[in-house]
């Protein structure tokens, strides 16, 4: 019998598959942190209402307005909460629901100055978070 595996290549590349994936991973986690901190910064801006100050004020623009601002806060909690979730599969860990009110607080907190975005954000995270329960895996 030889003394030489006929197959060492193999063990190999399962190592490289894995390392590679395990980068990919981590480069996920920091592509979706870095889109959920431009959204945030952006959320900032288009809520604290510097944009719509160079803006006539008509009631199809402020619903326009009120649509840009929950989306683009919603968008930021999808971002983070996919980097987050990412990170903690990474780690071994799963997301906690204090990291997870922690989020949703952040979310919150960037729509208190207008009224009609803090409800319809608070909609859209409630409906985020009940389409996440019921598709997650027991």
């Amino acid at each position: 019998m030889s003394k030489i595996a006929k197959h060492p290549n193999k063990k190999n590349q399962i190592e490289e598959k894995y390392k590679t994936d395990e980068q990919l991973a981590y480069r996920t986690v920091i592509n979706s942190a870095i889109l959920g901190g431009i959204f945030y910064i952006i959320s900032l801006f288009v809520n604290m209402g510097i944009l719509s100050m160079f803006i006539d004020k008509n009631p199809i623009i402020n619903i326009i307005e009120i649509l840009i601002q929950v989306l683009v806060v919603l968008l930021f909690f999808l971002f983070m909460l996919t980097s987050m979730g990412n990170y903690k599969e990474l780690t071994g860990k799963p997301l906690d629901w204090k990291e997870l009110l922690l989020l949703f607080g952040f979310s919150i907190g960037q729509t208190l100055l207008n009224l009609w975005t803090f409800f319809f954000t608070i909609l859209g995270l409630i409906l985020i978070l009940i389409y996440l329960y019921l598709v997650q895996e027991n």
